[in-house]
């Protein structure tokens, strides 16, 4: 069968991207490839949150001394998160050097911090704050330069919700999944017609410390999987890194290898095969990462997009609410059920929209459209 042209040029993308210098192309710092690591949190980063804690700490420290930055940038009340983070830091790392650059920080100071730095921790909020200071419209900045430099040095970056959703060269900035996928609102019997929304995802420049990929946090608990998949389709980008809260994705960028840090577990996306049939995206492919397990994203991109056949035998309608649950997880569920040998058909009817899922060879096939 000849590959489409949608899959022919995701396949020449991967191949691009495993050459030599490729990673450089997203991420310039001197004529180095970066070899430090990302830390991709998908909210919901508590104190307590051990693995994460440990793993940042660890990848602070491991060239001398740990000297860790907390940038809040995205978040509305920053000194209370400086003070939240700065004491949870010192649980984990008592000995470590612990300063913040904030919006307000001027060029020259947040330049000077970072380039000391071994370590920045990115907090949540609103990413569009964090390109707005430190990328505004795709543009280098001084203090994206010297963010650069520190992961060419092999330094660590870590972000939480917004700074999750920072991570990639294009990031979303909100909506939900009906709305991206490009399916209206359905007023309410007796109820007059609200304003019409904005279709489609919205999205913006990120900041360009991950090349293969984008991102998105608070996936499971906000059925976000649809506008992943419309994001990813309307961008060209093929993979998608869907994080749930208390889940943390940790890249090499060297290697280009994932490896799941956090105890929720998290969702790597491939659209390579996508068809479209109206509203209805097939073709799809997913498989959830759980902590320890590892995927190289450079040698997914250079394989073929895989053959995702139709589901077999009906599907188990997956329920919303489930008893003593205290986090909306039913499309935690969907993916999960399906996975593996004993995988079975899933679906699950949200607002508006449709996820359908069901094992397929390595990970889950699955499709989301109008309900």
């Amino acid at each position: 069968m000849m590959p489409s042209r949608r899959a022919l040029h995701f396949l020449l993308l991967g191949l691009a991207l495993l050459l030599p210098g490729a990673c450089a192309s997203t991420l310039k710092s001197g004529d180095r490839a970066p070899a430090g690591t990302l830390l991709i949190v998908g909210g919901g980063l508590d104190d307590d949150s051990r693995p994460i804690y440990e793993r940042f700490v660890e990848l602070a420290g491991r060239g001398g001394p740990a000297n860790i930055l907390i940038a809040t940038a995205a978040t509305g009340t920053e000194e209370d998160e400086v003070v939240d983070k700065t004491e949870a830091l010192r649980v984990w790392a008592p000995g470590a050097t612990v300063g913040a650059i904030r919006r307000a920080t001027s060029t020259a100071e947040t330049v000077a911090a970072i380039d000391r730095a071994t370590a920045i921790l990115f907090t949540g909020g609103d990413q569009a704050r964090i390109t707005a200071r430190y990328r505004p419209e795709g543009r280098d900045s001084p203090e994206w330069m010297a963010m650069s430099r520190l992961l060419a040095r092999g330094g660590v970056i870590a972000g939480c919700s917004a700074g999750d959703a920072m991570m990639g060269g294009v990031m979303l900035l909100g909506g939900g999944s009906a709305s991206a996928l490009g399916i209206p609102p359905q007023p309410a019997s007796g109820e007059p017609a609200a304003e019409a929304p904005v279709l489609g995802p919205q999205m913006g420049p990120g900041m360009g410390f991950l090349p293969w990929a984008m991102t998105d946090s608070h996936f499971f608990e906000r059925d976000r999987v649809g506008r992943l998949v419309a994001a990813l389709e309307a961008s060209g980008t093929r993979l998608g890194l869907g994080v749930g809260e208390d889940g943390c994705l940790e890249v090499d960028l060297a290697s280009g290898e994932v490896r799941g840090i956090g105890v929720s577990e998290s969702l790597l996306v491939d659209v390579a095969g996508l068809r479209r049939d109206g509203l209805v995206r097939s073709g799809l492919f997913a498989r959830v990462l759980s902590q320890g397990d590892r995927v190289s994203l450079k040698q997914h991109l250079a394989s073929p997009p895989r053959e995702i056949s139709a589901p077999v035998g009906p599907a188990r309608e997956v329920p919303i609410v489930e008893p003593g649950q205290n986090r909306q997880l039913a499309s935690w569920r969907a993916f999960r059920c399906a996975s593996g040998p004993t995988g079975t058909p899933q679906q699950l009817s949200l607002e508006g929209w449709r996820l359908t899922t069901w094992p397929c060879p390595g990970g889950v096939g699955f499709r989301v459209g109008p309900r």
